[in-house]
């Protein structure tokens, strides 16, 4: 794989030419090209199918979060060669995230990785094939670890466990640590359907990288009141708390036009029968509606607020975005659905 490093460039004054520039959504541009004429063409980043949160960086006004973002890069003639992960990092200027891409050594060719499930505390994540729509003879799970210079490596890989309905294309999974256990959450896409399961079990990771699931799942209904036609589940992360988040997209083809809503759908508590519960939010509460956008990642920031996502927006390429919560994080849960991208009532303990 080739390792390429973009940053967000200035511009252009407008006697260079504007339709010359392909931008972005939001206006970060990703890697550029001279054209025939000697203009410069701008290329937005690729897409983001999943992100997890890193690190943070600098301090003050100079502070950075740093994420890692999976691409949903195919294992066939077109896309085998091309890079399955990126470092994204929040803009410190004007000229935007700055991405790079990742020359990372899978045991096998990853196939659709949609999804990236950070571990509480450890660094240490699941990149999560999604099954493409059952494409995929042996979806698998890999297990990427870092070091403080984040540098890369994958120290395990193991097939999707037996699941307690059929897997057919997820794109939504996090790792949450309840009484210093660590349990797996996924959601399926749900395409066609207002209403996916959230699914929870036990996971073990072993120092030497062995990843074990747990027999027993335990499962409730989310359904995403918004947007309509929306698939329910897209992405998906957990809060120190407990709290889960779910991003739910409409998308219908790769020139949109998107939609998408977060949620804050259910809180997963100490007790039943694997050790920790699963308890929906009635009804969810609806955080944020990102019209124009199709969201396919959920990442918070070392457990906690603040919140990003990152979106799929197909052939408009990928975006980091913060999300706005405008509430107390304890205040009592509301249903109060936005029109605008970011606006968002704050989550509450239970």
């Amino acid at each position: 794989m080739i390792r390429r490093g973009f940053t967000a460039r200035r511009l252009l004054p407008a006697v260079a030419g504007l339709g010359a520039l392909a931008l972005t959504v939001g206006g970060a541009q990703g890697s550029s090209s001279v054209s025939p004429t000697g203009r410069i063409e701008v290329r937005a980043p690729r897409e983001f199918s999943g992100i997890g949160w890193l690190t943070t960086t600098g301090s003050g006004g100079e502070a950075q979060e740093v994420f890692l973002v999976c691409h949903d890069t195919r294992d066939n003639d077109a896309e085998r060669d091309l890079p399955r992960l990126s470092i994204v990092r929040t803009p410190v200027s004007p000229d935007g995230i700055m991405v790079k891409e990742l020359d990372v050594a899978f045991p096998s060719v990853p196939n659709d990785l949609e999804s990236i499930a950070r571990v509480p505390n450890r660094n240490e994540a699941l990149l999560v094939e999604s099954n493409a729509d059952g494409d995929d003879p042996d979806p698998t799970i890999y297990l990427a670890r870092w070091d403080d210079e984040l540098n890369f490596t994958i120290a395990g890989s193991v097939p999707w466990p037996e699941t307690p309905e059929p897997l057919v294309n997820v794109e939504a999974s996090a790792v949450a640590t309840v009484h210093g256990r660590n349990y797996f959450v996924y959601a399926e896409r749900a395409q066609g359907s207002d209403t996916t399961r959230i699914n929870m079990t036990r996971l073990t990771i072993t120092e030497s990288g062995e990843i074990t699931f747990g027999k027993k799942w335990t499962s409730i209904p989310f359904t995403a009141a918004n947007p309509p036609g929306a698939r329910p589940a897209t992405g998906l992360d957990i809060d120190a708390k407990g709290n889960i988040y779910v991003s739910s997209a409409y998308d219908p083809g790769d020139l949109g036009p998107f939609d998408s809503a977060v949620y804050r759908a259910a809180t997963i508590r100490p007790g039943g029968a694997i050790g920790a519960r699963l308890r929906p939010v009635m009804p969810p509460q609806q955080l944020a509606r990102s019209s124009g956008l199709k969201v396919e990642g959920v990442g918070l920031v070392a457990g906690s607020l603040p919140i990003f996502i990152s979106d799929d927006d197909e052939d408009y390429g990928g975006l980091l975005r913060q999300l706005r919560v405008t509430e107390p994080v304890n205040k009592p849960d509301k249903h109060r659905p936005s029109a605008e991208t970011g606006h968002a009532a704050g989550p509450a303990d239970d």
